[in-house]
């Protein structure tokens, strides 16, 4: 894995220049090592992962049960054992864990990390977008022309995008790309690709 001031250097950047929520990448980063783990190590163990973020490292732990007579090894530990290698106090029943070395599969973890990051900026950046304006609804808005698609004018609102449907298109009213443009916010929407801003420049509120 990465040396601890990078990792917490790493989190603490990204939270910043995303606005995301520092615990998303922690979360991220847990959810990547723990997938990271069971693949090398096997989905039949008992895994967990933590970051310490008084150390700045991922920690990642396997879980035996303490037992009288070992049947299943991945999941399971004599108490015998588990008292001369874990805990000197150790009860059977007691779920023991054992520090794993998440550098044995650091690779793996660093590419799904990156991964389950990338998508988790995206999904934040998403809600973020929404809760901003789910209530500018009636809200006059500038932005600049981006695009033409399928008779929808694409408009650049900053750090978003917003649509006008032709229905809310002002008939023969010509714009060229890159002209700045006043719209009226009237809807905005949750799809699959994210926040849907829906822009009139026919609406009551924009007249």
């Amino acid at each position: 894995m990465l040396p601890v001031p990078d990792l917490k250097r790493l989190i603490d950047q990204m939270s910043k220049e995303k606005g995301i929520d520092r615990q998303i990448i922690v979360e991220a980063l847990e959810t990547a090592v723990l997938t990271a783990a069971r693949k090398k190590l096997g989905l039949n163990l008992d895994l967990e992962v933590r970051y310490n973020d008084e150390v700045g490292e991922i920690e990642a732990f396997q879980f035996k049960t303490v037992v009288e007579k070992v049947l299943i090894p991945d999941t399971q530990v004599s108490l015998e054992e588990a008292r001369e290698s874990l805990d000197e106090d150790a009860e059977l029943g007691d779920s023991l864990g054992m520090k794993i070395d998440t550098n044995t599969f650091g690779r793996i973890a660093v590419q799904t990390a990156k991964q389950i990051i990338i998508q988790r900026v995206k999904d934040a950046e998403r809600d973020n977008i929404y809760e901003e304006y789910k209530d500018r609804k009636g809200d006059l808005a500038n932005g600049f022309v981006q695009r033409f698609e399928g008779g929808n004018i694409i408009v650049s609102l900053g750090m978003t995008e917003g649509v006008i449907p032709p229905s809310e298109q002002i008939h023969k009213e010509v714009f060229k790309r890159g002209e700045r443009i006043r719209v009226y916010i009237y809807d905005i929407k949750r799809i699959s690709k994210g926040p849907q801003i829906l822009l009139s420049r026919t609406h009551p509120g924009f007249l």
